[in-house]
């Protein structure tokens, strides 16, 4: 092999006309290297190449079908060893070790064999696409079971394969049946406690999340900043390998756009080892790698480059087909790509992203300054086409709070993280000790969030952004938030399978926030659509709700919920526009409550979902918009054969700000008028009677209840704050919705008649706390006591029948006292709540 040159391998391919062989004149390319360029550009070296190498070396040559004969021989040698050195042990003896190569020229590797196993190599030359194959398929069971089952194997009560453990079935099941139970047996006063019980875990997990978010945008934060001069100071031959890792799954319009943008990144081409992720199933992507090239052959071209500028383009990337499984998730193709990676550090990026072209450098230095605790970097996340229509817009809105105020309120105070769906770094020696990704858990990035903090490391905020395409259809918005709702479920539901094991992980803090900011995540947007009807409701059937408000404390906590609780949260959208200086974004940020409501039928649809369907992969369909195709009909003579071109448009982010026009400043004061006018409506300053007769909007419920203590202090009452004798008894039954106007019969004067001996009767009634009817035998005089003050328009009837004579008296002094006479033997009384509406209520019917 000593007269073997470079130059005569090259003119043996350019004989057996094989295109691009200029890109093995790089001076850089040695003989041994030779083969390794071939594989690195994808040049189809036909199979004769291999034959005449073999002979012109001395060596025996090996067919690929007596190769592919026993398909076990690649999985031998690990799967690295194979794929990066082309090698396949063919059989092991006491003096010697047969190898199938493709390398035979690569003598330093063979002489390190013969010095690992103290034996002779023997050689047989074998074609480079024969060694590839015998490598992938002979690993495709091993790395798809371990995709699939290695962290259920090794650290199964960190896994998802199963949701829920015997005790918190036990508990959810018993829960649900004695909840329906008591609400059939009581519907008024057990939704009463239901509907008290969540306002009190909402009012608790609303404080949590203002802090987080304060956290965020106050003070100095913890976000890590890498300077221009930093990278500049970076040393390419210093860089490590780094794995990218593109899951794919029908998005085959799009993979020309994440080609183009991973090339685009600013780091050593070398050094970067990026794993097209893509699922036997999905024959259409597949169809187009091969189309572009990722399998060798070229058949469209990304403009404006030559086929040899393409085939170097290509050199980064290795498509890895992941075969059909049980379930098909993205956390499972990750886990597949990772059995065949090789970086020091792992990233993921989706289909439609756009990173900072500085990242991957920004995120080696960030790991170097932070030390090994720190097993993740997360990059801030954003969209690229918010103004695509309002529901971008929104969506927007959110990522800017979310990623700018929550998660590095999170990162300050040193909580557990929720990591994005992408555009997070890790190391992989760290990843691969964590189990990787959950398959089983459709939001696996927060699943591995929170296992990061319970092996007590830290994930890191930097301030680089990665931009990807808004959902700009309501459908597919839903299902997408479907997924990621019933993600945080299974999260949680994984995660307190060991309560206490988990607060002695993670301290009594993180313990705290992780219920109720993580918890938060998902029991909010599901608890936000049952509060916002109870709340219409009590405007449409006030009769029915206002004795819920009675009890001061509940009252507080509703309205505070209500009010509170919206108003924070639209104000950070507001707050998380603004420190985006997307201006003309403010007025679509007001009306974010419109939002909130579809992030509810999102929840509750992936919820729902958990039950029937837990581990479906809600597939969001992405940049179909910003790829076309064109014949190529410029210089043909360039190429060795026909192709198509394909110009790949690179999103242009639309950030920053934007000038406010005449007609948005219009639209925003009017909208403004109408919120104060609302605004006066909802305090009571100004009274809005509606077209419809039927009930009068003055207050929105439960705010005059909470005014009740001031407005005792200021009329010299004495002031109760916990009025326990106005929550509903647990024998209350649903008032009647009566809408008739009230019938008051004429006062009938009273017979003087007294008939002495009978006993003296006190009578109380559970549904109307405060009401009392006592019957004082010494004059004999029957005296109703109310001693709680109703609402304003309401009052009792108290009727007395006696003898066949009856009559009525209204009560309309709240609190006060009625005296009426006694009768004759027996007296009849009853006594009606009659509400502003005109709904008349039964609360006592006795006879003394």
């Amino acid at each position: 092999m000593s007269d073997l040159t470079k130059e005569e391998l090259i003119t043996t391919l350019q004989g057996m006309d094989v295109p691009n062989t200029v890109l093995l004149e790089d001076p850089s390319i040695t003989l041994d290297t030779f083969i390794l360029a071939i594989k690195k550009f994808r040049i189809q070296a036909p199979d004769d190449f291999y034959a005449f190498l073999a002979d012109r070396i001395g060596l025996a040559f090996m067919e690929r079908d007596i190769l592919f004969a026993n398909p076990r021989i690649g999985s031998i040698l690990p799967y690295a060893v194979g794929e990066e050195v082309l090698i396949a042990l063919l059989e092991s003896k006491p003096t010697y070790l047969k190898i199938a190569t493709a390398n035979p020229l690569d003598e330093p590797l063979f002489k390190r064999l013969e010095e690992v196993f103290g034996k002779k190599i023997e050689k047989v030359v074998t074609p480079l696409d024969a060694i590839l194959t015998i490598t992938d398929t002979s690993y495709q069971g091993p790395h798809a079971y371990s995709a699939l089952s290695e962290l259920v194997d090794r650290q199964p009560e960190e896994s998802a394969f199963r949701i829920l453990v015997p005790w918190q079935k036990a508990t959810i099941i018993i829960g649900t049946i004695l909840v329906l139970f008591l609400i059939a047996i009581n519907p008024y006063f057990w939704l009463f406690i239901l509907f008290t019980i969540i306002n009190i875990t909402y009012f608790v997990m609303n404080p949590v999340k203002f802090y987080v978010s304060m956290q965020g945008m106050t003070g100095e934060k913890n976000v890590i900043h890498i300077s221009d001069e930093d990278i500049q100071n970076l040393k390419d031959e210093d860089l490590p390998i780094y794995t990218v890792l593109v899951p794919l799954f029908h998005e085959q319009e799009m993979l020309p756009h994440i080609l183009q943008n991973i090339a685009n990144i600013n780091y050593p081409r070398d050094k970067l080892d990026v794993k097209i992720l893509m699922e036997e199933e999905d024959t259409e992507t597949i169809e187009k790698a091969r189309k572009l090239g990722l399998f060798g052959n070229v058949e469209e071209i990304i403009s404006p480059m030559s086929e040899a500028e393409y085939h170097a383009f290509l050199s980064v990337f290795h498509p890895v087909v992941i075969p059909k499984a049980d379930i098909t998730t993205k956390p499972r193709a990750c886990n597949y790509g990772l059995k065949r990676s090789r970086g020091e550090f792992v990233v993921i990026y989706d289909a439609e992203d756009f990173p900072d072209r500085d990242q991957l450098k920004k995120v080696v230095i960030a790991f170097q300054r932070l030390g090994p605790k720190y097993a993740c970097v997360q990059c801030l996340l954003n969209f690229y086409n918010p103004r695509k229509n309002m529901l971008t817009r929104w969506f927007s809105i959110e990522y800017s709070y979310y990623y700018d105020f929550y998660i590095q309120g999170l990162d300050k105070i040193d909580a557990p993280i929720p990591l994005g769906g992408t555009s997070n770094h890790f190391r992989m020696k760290t990843l691969r000790e964590l189990g990787a990704w959950d398959p089983y858990n459709v939001t696996e990035d927060a699943d591995l969030g929170m296992r990061i903090a319970r092996k007590n490391l830290h994930t890191a905020v930097l301030n680089s952004h990665t931009y990807e395409e808004a959902v700009t259809r309501v459908p597919s918005w839903i299902r997408q938030r479907s997924r990621w709702v019933k993600g945080f479920v299974i999260t949680w539901f994984v995660t307190m399978r060991h309560p206490v094991k988990v607060l002695k992980d993670i301290g009594i803090k993180n313990f705290f926030i992780f219920q109720t900011g993580f918890g938060g995540n998902f029991y909010l947007p599901l608890m936000n659509l049952f509060l916002w009807l109870v709340f219409a409701a009590g405007f449409i059937i006030p009769e029915y709700f206002s004795s819920w408000f009675d009890f001061w404390p509940f009252a507080a906590i509703a309205v505070f919920n209500l009010l509170i609780g919206n108003l924070f949260f639209l104000t950070m959208m507001v707050f998380a526009t603004w420190k985006e200086k997307q201006r003309d974004l403010l007025l679509y940020a007001l009306f974010s409550p419109i939002y909130w409501l579809l992030m509810s039928i999102g929840a509750w649809k992936g919820t729902l979902q958990l039950i029937f369907k837990p581990y479906k992969w809600e597939k969001t369909s992405h940049g179909t918009e910003i790829v076309h195709e064109q014949l190529l009909i410029e210089h043909p003579e360039r190429f060795s054969k026909p192709v198509k071109w394909i110009e790949v448009k690179s999103p242009e982010v639309d950030r920053g700000a934007r000038k406010v026009t005449g007609s948005q400043i219009a639209f925003s004061i009017g909208i403004t008028i109408l919120l104060i006018l609302l605004a006066l409506i909802i305090f009571g300053v100004i009274e809005y009677k509606p077209i419809s007769d039927h009930f009068t909007i003055t207050k929105i419920p439960g705010l005059s209840q909470v005014m009740t203590p001031l407005e005792d202090y200021q009329s010299g009452r004495d002031v109760r704050l916990l009025n326990y004798e106005a929550l509903p008894g647990p024998y209350s039954t649903s008032p009647p919705i009566i809408n008739s106007e009230p019938v008051r019969t004429q006062e009938i004067t009273s017979f003087d008649t007294i008939e002495p001996g009978r006993p003296a009767r006190v009578f109380y009634t559970p549904g109307e706390p405060g009401l009392a009817v006592r019957y004082d035998p010494q004059v004999n005089r029957i005296i109703i006591i109310s001693e709680k003050r109703l609402p304003e328009g309401d009052f009792y009837v108290v009727t007395a029948r006696s003898g066949g004579v009856e009559y009525s008296k209204n009560m309309d002094i709240t609190p006060g006292t009625m005296v009426l006479d006694g009768g004759l033997n027996t007296t009849d009384i009853r006594v009606f709540r009659v509400l502003k509406t005109g709904a008349r209520i039964p609360v006592i019917d006795t006879a003394i």
